[in-house]
Parts: structure tokens; sequence; C-alpha cells
């Protein structure tokens, strides 16, 4: 990262600071054409109706690590009902806290929240669906733009940009640690991840995305409080591994997971035999290793195509792709053998069933050989791009090479048939990072 990318951090390194660390916009190389047309819109109609509101958290971060934001989230004081009344376009959510969502056109929502108070609300249990609309309640803990910055989690997160004056507003000493490349937990992480368990994923994720150290407090608390996950909703615990499945890095945070001990109790499978399929001689972290060099290159991976993955491995109890595929094309205990997988993380049933779906497919598409193959039987799949992606990570003769190409040939054939299924194949055009 480069030290003219990112401003000079202040004198001090307390990560809480009150007084804010203001940037002009001459300290930083964030640009108005850099944030969303549609996030900074949301923005001024806040500022002009007489409210505060900076774009905050993510976008700020992704940007100044040269990076392209896959979202823009907005925080503000106007509370959800009075955004409501700015935006027609606008949906109250949420059971825990109030949030607006802001939709334009079919597949895109903007997010604003209000400043949040430093004291943390109950976490919601399984049954609670946070995405629930719901009429607001009087239980909400709003706060200022300072207790909305120390309640976040690490302080790379904790950044607050100003469209209209392009400052970026800095509680937490965020600059700092981004221009020193670490990850910490803003105030104390053993109260932190008390509060909330799922930081310490987080903290994982940023860690090995950014390839920044853990902060050696943060590091030793997670340590310590590793078990305390299973206190966490399973349901959120699986929503937050499920955004590392395809993240390009998914090796690499399994590995941090099992050096933290948290991978213990969210994939203990993985784990078993001395850990020998994360082992750097077994085909399951070849097979991982393909999905992040995929990723990487601008492919779609579903998390589908993960997890069937990580289940034919457990499933199979070998480290060799041979063995699995004998097995998957010979075995009736397939099914059963799947439902014993994921004993600790919740993968919902319907998630269950296209994993066992998929890997049917698999395995009877390996049982014929390249030339025998009755096309219509896959090219009528919904799973069709899964299969391919399954092909592609899990090949190892040229049979697998034949198969794969009449497979992508199936996809090509059919320009109308499949458009809502082609978006996962399609290479995406990589975007340039934000000019060092």
């Amino acid at each position: 990262m480069s030290d003219r990318h990112i401003p000079p951090p202040p004198a001090h390194s307390e990560p809480t600071a009150v007084a804010p660390r203001v940037y002009e916009s001459s300290e930083h190389s964030i640009r108005k054409s850099d944030i969303d047309e549609d996030a900074r819109k949301v923005v001024y109609r806040l500022q002009r109706a007489g409210f505060k509101a900076y774009v905050v958290g993510g976008g700020v971060r992704d940007i100044l690590l040269g990076k392209v934001p896959k979202d823009f989230d907005i925080s503000t004081d106007a509370t959800p009902k009075q955004i409501k009344s700015l935006f027609r376009n606008c949906r109250i959510i949420g059971r825990r806290f109030k949030l607006a969502h802001i939709f334009f056109g079919r597949d895109k929502i903007l997010e604003v929240s209000t400043f949040r108070d430093t004291v943390e609300p109950p976490e919601p249990t399984d049954s609670e669906d946070s995405s629930v609309t719901a009429p607001v309640v009087n239980d909400n803990l709003y706060g200022t733009e300072e207790t909305d910055a120390l309640r976040r989690d690490l302080t790379i997160n904790g950044l607050f940009l100003d469209v209209s004056s392009m400052q970026i507003i800095d509680y937490v000493n965020g600059i700092d640690d981004l221009q020193q490349g670490i990850i910490r937990i803003i105030g104390d992480p053993d109260v932190r991840f008390a509060e909330d368990p799922v930081r310490m994923i987080r903290a994982v994720r940023h860690s090995a995305r950014n390839g920044f150290r853990i902060d050696e407090t943060c590091w030793e608390s997670i340590l310590r409080n590793a078990q305390t996950i299973t206190q966490s909703s399973q349901v959120r615990v699986f929503d937050e591994i499920k955004k590392d499945l395809s993240s390009g890095c998914f090796l690499t945070i399994l590995s941090l997971l099992a050096e933290t001990g948290l991978l213990e109790f969210i994939l203990p499978e993985l784990l078993e035999n001395n850990g020998r399929l994360l082992s750097a001689d077994s085909d399951c972290s070849v097979c991982l290793e393909k999905v992040d060099d995929l990723v990487s290159k601008g492919e779609q991976v579903s998390a589908t195509t993960v997890l069937a993955i990580l289940a034919l491995f457990m499933a199979g109890d070998s480290i060799w792709l041979r063995d699995l595929a004998e097995f998957v094309e010979t075995t009736r205990e397939l099914g059963e053998r799947l439902q014993a997988c994921f004993t600790r993380l919740s993968v919902p049933r319907k998630e269950r069933e296209r994993i066992q779906m998929l890997l049917n497919l698999w395995g009877r598409l390996r049982s014929v050989a390249p030339k025998q193959l009755k096309p219509g039987t896959y090219k009528r799949s919904s799973l069709l791009p899964d299969l391919i992606s399954l092909v592609e990570i899990t090949q190892f003769s040229r049979e697998d090479a034949q198969r794969l190409a009449l497979l992508k040939s199936l996809l090509d054939s059919e320009p109308h048939g499949h458009q809502h299924l082609d978006h996962q194949h399609r290479r995406q055009r990589k975007q340039k990072p934000h000019p060092l």
C-alpha cells in the first residue's frame, strides 16, 4: 500500500480516541467520482433536509486500499421514519435494529443506518430474521456519529466520509491501522467479542483478505474466546462464512480460523485426522486453491459449488479426488453421508438439497465415458453452471477435460434459455484499482 495513497497517521495510536482526526480532501486520495452516484444523491438529500450523513465503513476502507467497493453504506442522524419520509423508494427492515433500504432499480439497494449508541442490543436468535419488515419500535438505541464510530467492529471500518466536503472523519485511528496494515478491534477485544462473538470471524476475514496482521491483543483475545462463537446465532455464523466461500481467499481464511481455534467450532470436520484435509498435499486444499484462483481472475464460483467441494471431501473421507470420484459413482449412501456433514455450520435445508443434487450430477457425469454422455440430462438442469465450476475445479484426467468442454458447449449453445444461469460463469470485467 503506497504512502501516497493513505495519509500519514496522527501522532497518537489509541484505538478509541474521542476527538476525531479530520483529513481534508487534499490529505487523502478519495475523489467524488469514486463514490457511487446514487449514494452521493442519498447523502445530499439527507444533508439538504438538515441531517448529518456520511458514507461509512467498508466503502471508505476499500477505496483507500485501492479496491472497488462492493457497496456503499450510509450513516445519518435521521431516524428510519425520517429517512422514509424523504425517499419514496425506501423500506424499513430489521428487528434487532431498524435500517432503511433505499431501492434503485431491481438489484441495487443502498443501506442507510441511524447513528447507534455504544450499548449493544441483544443478539437475535436463530428464529429471528433480520430482513423481515416490521414497524419501527422505540427500543432502538440511537446515538451520535462518535458513538456510532466507537461501536463498529474494526478500526479500519470506523471511517466516515462527508461527500460534500470530502473530509474523512476518523474517531478510531482507522487511517493509522490502514497505513500500518493492522487489524484492531475498537475497544477492549474481550468485551467486544463478548458482545458479539461473530466479530472474531470478521477480524480473521479482513486479515486474510488484505494481508494485514491481527493486533496481538486482539489475537490473544480470539484464542481465549474462540469457543464463545457457539453462543452466536448459527444462522449469523453461516451468513458470515458464506461471505468467505467465494471471496478469493477462502483457503487462507480457513487456515487462520484453524490457527485461532475458531474452526473447531465452525467446521470441525476439516480438523479431523490431524487436519489432513487442509494439509498442503490434500486434493481438498488444491481444489480450494483453484476456487480462489478462479475468483481472483474474475470468475463467479457459487457458494453451492464451494460447499459441495467441502461436503465431497467430508463425506468421502479421503484427501484424494480419485477415491472420491469412485465413492460418488458407486455409493448408495451419499445422501446419508452428506446429512452427517456440517455438524456445526448451519447450512440451510434448501442449500443442502442443492449440494446433494450437484454431487449426484457430478457422479452421474463421471460414471459415463465422455462420448456416451447424453447432453439433454445436463442441459435442462438449473445447476449446469455450478456443475461446470465443480468439474473445472475437480478435474484430474483427460476425460474430465472432455466432459468440461461438453458442458461448456451446452451453456454456450443456449444464449436465451440459460441467460438466468450464465451470469455465474461470465468472466466479469476486472475493475481497475484506485490509482496510487
